[in-house]
């Protein structure tokens, strides 16, 4: 793959003309515009075709010839890192990521190798015979004494085969990680096995490949080193042979919500002259969660939950993220978030206020600067005149870097 190959787009805007790859249906979708109908992107992801590669960026994400192939090795450890840590998620299709490559499987064998390095565990097996190694410590323990003039004897004799089961599991990580790295340099920047991992070519065999994995299952014992067979299984299963590989996220406001969430957690420290104050490096980790309010009397089962919520010192902070390109009218739902909570007290019979203050804001994609969202006019309220609705615009990049690097 080289540079002069990479075609770079976003989310939620115009499909570029002449694209280098083929997309799918669902790929794209059909907006209505004042200038007429645009086919828009629907995915943040890569789309891998020979030496071609399209890359849909998320919104608001900046990227350029010099940056591009660190960027799509970031964007690709955002979506992984997702994936890994909220199966929940995809699992009921609240977040929906697709692909037709096993990474699942490749990181949890490059994982193994990372801890164990290649596998080296062996099956000894022995049988009767004459010819081979002796095992004599089975030779003595499972066979006959035969008393002879040069003295005692056992019959008959154990011999010990190592089977190839170390052989063939090492073979099979080393190729699984290497063809993975040779064809995702893009994606994945990690060190090699190399030597010879790539001189067979195990594809071109897979499914007596998988039958010897197979007939293994039985005969290894480790946790860890059964997880690594079935790894190594379904990496073979699932592995194409050739043509497009592609990886594409439908749902990347899922994603973006826990890195507003990392980032809110690690940097943010308060609001303050009608500004959120964040700070590169803090000491203190905040607690910001989704959160479940139940304010319905006539129906106790709905309830509301907002994206980020905290609470503490008499003061709190109302948050919601939104994977938007841009904000258009009101947001109602953030307002209602506010006179809902505003009154909140833990004491329903005397009805105590529990916070004095109650700050709210949309954290949302970009590079503008933070702005007031709503305030309301003194003739339709002129009691509420501490409610107001932030916007702050978190760079997207900024906040891939921080979701990776702070755990």
């Amino acid at each position: 793959m080289v540079e002069s190959n990479i075609q770079i787009a976003h989310e939620g805007k115009a499909l570029p003309n002449n694209i280098n790859v083929k997309l799918e249906k669902r790929d794209t979708i059909f907006v209505d515009t004042c200038s007429g109908e645009n086919e828009m992107l629907n995915f943040a992801g890569a789309v891998i075709d020979g030496n071609n590669t399209f890359v849909s960026f998320p919104k608001h994400f900046e990227s350029n010839d010099a940056t591009v192939k660190k960027d799509i090795q970031l964007l690709f450890s955002t979506i992984m890192k997702h994936y890994q840590e909220n199966q929940n998620l995809y699992f009921d299709k609240t977040a929906n990521l697709k692909t037709n490559y096993p990474f699942n499987a490749f990181f949890d064998i490059y994982n193994y190798y990372t801890k164990f390095g290649i596998y080296h565990e062996e099956i000894v097996e022995t049988r009767r015979g004459y010819n081979g190694n002796v095992s004599w410590k089975d030779t003595i323990k499972n066979s006959s004494k035969v008393v002879s003039e040069k003295g005692i004897l056992f019959l008959p004799l154990r011999i010990k085969k190592v089977k190839r089961k170390q052989v063939l599991i090492s073979e099979c990580m080393a190729y699984a990680i290497d063809y993975t790295l040779q064809h995702f340099s893009f994606f994945l920047n990690l060190p090699r096995v190399g030597g010879s991992s790539l001189q067979k070519n195990f594809l071109e065999n897979k499914n007596a490949i998988l039958r010897e994995l197979y007939s293994l299952k039985g005969e290894i014992f480790k946790d860890i080193n059964k997880k690594l067979l079935s790894d190594l299984i379904l990496f073979f299963e699932q592995v194409p042979h050739g043509g497009t590989y592609y990886l594409k996220h439908y749902t990347f406001s899922s994603v973006w919500e826990k890195m507003v969430e990392n980032y809110l957690n690690y940097h943010f420290v308060k609001i303050d002259s009608g500004k959120l104050i964040f700070e590169e490096t803090r000491v203190f980790r905040n607690s910001f969660s989704k959160a479940t309010f139940n304010p319905n009397a006539a129906n106790k089962r709905q309830n509301i939950q907002p994206d980020h919520y905290i609470g503490s010192n008499g003061e709190q902070y109302i948050f919601d993220s939104k994977y938007y390109n841009q904000i258009e009218g009101i947001n109602y739902k953030q307002a209602a978030y506010y006179f809902f909570l505003e009154n909140y007290s833990d004491d329903a019979s005397n009805h105590k206020k529990k916070y004095a203050i109650t700050h709210n804001a949309l954290i949302l994609p970009g590079n503008k600067e933070q702005r007031v969202h709503f305030r309301f006019k003194p003739k339709f309220n002129s009691e509420e005149k501490s409610f107001v609705i932030y916007e702050y615009y978190l760079d997207c990049k900024k906040a891939m870097e921080s979701y990776l690097n702070e755990v």
